[in-house]
């Protein structure tokens, strides 16, 4: 038979070790810390009316730099500016409806190309909160006269329809619900191997969030997630009115919480409105894979 103090020392022995399996997930940067992600994400869209499809497909390719301006308490101050940006909208009917790629020479007259070289090297901050979380983003006021000076733009009234448009992408607003879908992914709490928590993005596109931490060592850990999503885009000619699910999995640096790499899938589905028809209402189905690789 055992000694119970023995016993006792195996259960306290456990107890430590479980203690001791908590991990804070979180960022841990250094002033001068910088680093570089690429992004490609495609997006398959079919859209039905009077049993007919018509099937897009949307190809973002781009790359962008973070460096670390500040530290201050529970947050950080990250430099942020994109290197390139390709974009490429394909139709099965239409053909090739727009192919932007800022690495390629353009033309004076080419307006959408060179409002997009605007974007390059036009540095925007963003206060990072050690969980991911942006809880400011300044800049982005200067990166949209960028682009607008890039494109060109001379006369006043297309000037301000062209700024409305880019606005609901690259504004504060929307930049910093952007970017958090690549920062905001830590709890506020230690957790286990096993343990999940919850977070949610807005913005267009609103995620209800379940985090679950699959795997930790000294050099990184491994995340993942399931999500419910709804895509709202309220355009004056084209609005989406969507409903689905993400799936999400990252690759984590544990000693500085940056991303290694991220992979998201999301399905969704429902209506779009064309309001330039009428308001008529469009089955739409959206197939997307996003990926994020530090390089």
């Amino acid at each position: 038979m055992k000694n119970p103090f023995y016993i006792l020392l195996l259960v306290f022995s456990f107890g430590i070790s479980t203690i001791h399996a908590q991990h804070e997930l979180a960022y841990s940067l250094k002033v001068g810390d910088s680093f570089r992600i690429a992004q490609k994400a495609i997006q398959n869209i079919k859209m039905t009316m009077d049993d007919q499809d018509h099937n897009l497909t949307n190809t973002l390719e781009g790359s962008f730099q973070f460096k670390v301006q500040d530290e201050l308490a529970g947050s950080y101050i990250i430099e942020t500016f994109f290197e390139e940006i390709k974009l490429k909208t394909e139709s099965d009917i239409l053909g090739t409806l727009n192919d932007v790629d800022t690495s390629r020479e353009s033309d004076a007259d080419d307006m959408e190309a060179n409002i997009f070289k605007g974007l390059l090297d036009s540095p925007f901050y963003m206060t990072l909160r050690k969980d991911g979380k942006i809880v400011k983003l300044e800049g982005a006021d200067q990166l949209l006269e960028s682009m607008l000076k890039s494109g060109g733009i001379e006369d006043a009234s297309t000037k301000e329809l062209v700024k409305q448009g880019v606005e609901k992408q690259f504004g504060a607003e929307s930049l910093a619900a952007s970017m958090e879908q690549m920062t905001y992914m830590f709890p506020q709490r230690s957790v286990g191997v096993s343990d999940s928590w919850n977070n949610e993005f807005t913005g267009d596109l609103t995620a209800l969030n379940t985090w679950t931490l699959d795997y930790h060592d000294a050099s990184e850990f491994k995340i993942s997630c399931t999500s419910t999503i709804k895509l709202n885009t309220g355009e004056d000619t084209v609005a989406m009115e969507l409903e689905g699910i993400q799936n999400s999995r990252a690759v984590i640096s544990t000693e500085s919480g940056f991303l290694k790499t991220l992979d998201v899938e999301q399905k969704a589905s429902g209506t779009t409105i064309m309001n330039d028809m009428g308001g008529a209402e469009v089955d739409t189905t959206i197939d997307a894979t996003i990926n994020y690789k530090r390089i």
